[in-house]
């Protein structure tokens, strides 16, 4: 055994014959005699960030912050998920039912919040998304709605364009073209799509077509969550949203189906199929509307647009797959007997 004197002196015993001596490496390394792996007989090789091979990646390794909570297939907080889908969706439908003016400020305060998410989360792609002029700009075309119908909805979506376009000028940005679209797709994405269930919601018993498509809407996205853990094997597009399975686009049709054709057969006396019409249309734009915000989100390397909502992620995760289906529901009710 030879004894450690100094820094010159060897870290440890000589290798065998034919193997290199790590003594001259050891007397360079400043932490005192890390814990040695012996894979002198393995055929892994060696590589500086394996802490198998590399016990000052393994100390880093465990100084680093600890994994986010893994909560196994659910995928989340299913306590938290749960009690904040109860009451948000409580608030929702007492307001529907007792006061469907007082609607409108959840519409607000929702596509407020969203707005402000989602341009935070496009600005991570280098552009510059106007967060005030857009969020301003989506009251107020949800205000002009309610009051004045679609022809007012056109009108202020129109001056909101030219108001972001004005913005962006006058800041002299550097990337003006991609700012500006970004600001656009972002008007439209939230501002637009919510002035739908606005305009729906100032029809005659409009308030009731509401519950009835977030009805279907919530059906949908309960019903391919439950077949989707459960069931759940063959992905529909696993490049863009790996949970997303073919069996869970099934449990969301059975689902809203069954709510829809009930809601409509007791709610707003309509014949029973055309529940079965809107549970078959909704869940399709509903996940196509998952769809395109998982692949903003894929692109954009998040998770979720914000954490807002506990369990649930931002406001922008629960409006996901109702933006896009609110024209298309509007479309239904129009068409369908026994609505509009």
């Amino acid at each position: 055994m030879i004894a450690v004197t100094g820094s010159d002196s060897p870290a440890t015993d000589p290798a065998p014959f034919g193997e290199p001596d790590p003594s001259g490496e050891a007397a360079r390394v400043e932490t005192p005699f890390p814990k040695r792996r012996d894979l002198r007989h393995s055929d892994k090789p060696y590589s500086p960030d394996d802490p198998d091979s590399n016990p000052t990646a393994e100390a880093a390794a465990a100084e680093a912050e600890p994994e986010p909570k893994d909560y196994g297939r659910a995928g989340r907080n299913l306590p938290a998920a749960i009690g904040m889908g109860l009451l948000i969706g409580g608030v929702v439908l007492a307001s529907l039912i007792f006061l469907p003016i007082s609607f409108l400020f959840i519409i607000l305060v929702g596509i407020v919040a969203a707005m402000w998410e989602l341009a935070n989360a496009l600005s991570r792609s280098g552009s510059l998304v106007s967060r005030v002029p857009t969020m301003v700009s989506a009251a107020c075309m949800v205000v002009a709605t309610f009051i004045g119908g679609r022809e007012a909805l056109w009108v202020t979506f129109a001056a909101s364009a030219g108001a972001v376009m004005l913005f962006t000028m006058v800041e002299r940005r550097k990337n003006a073209v991609k700012d500006v679209s970004l600001s656009l797709f972002a008007l439209t994405y939230v501002g637009l799509m919510a002035c739908f269930i606005v305009y729906l919601l100032t029809q005659p018993d409009g308030n009731f077509y509401v519950i009835i498509f977030l009805s279907a809407v919530v059906a949908s996205d309960t019903g391919g969550y439950v077949f989707g853990v459960l069931w759940g094997k063959h992905p529909i597009a696993p490049r863009i949203s790996p949970k997303k399975s073919w069996e869970g686009y099934l449990g969301s049709t059975v689902f809203a189906a069954v709510v829809a054709t009930i809601l409509a057969v007791t709610v707003v006396d309509a014949p029973f199929w055309t529940g079965l019409v809107i549970g078959a249309v909704i869940p399709a734009f509903a996940t196509l509307g998952d769809f395109s915000e998982s692949m903003i989100k894929r692109d954009l390397e998040l998770k979720d647009m914000g954490t807002l909502l506990p369990g649930h992620g931002g406001v922008m995760d629960r409006l996901d797959s109702i933006l896009p289906t609110a024209p298309v529901a509007l479309v239904l009710f129009s068409v369908l007997p026994g609505y509009l």
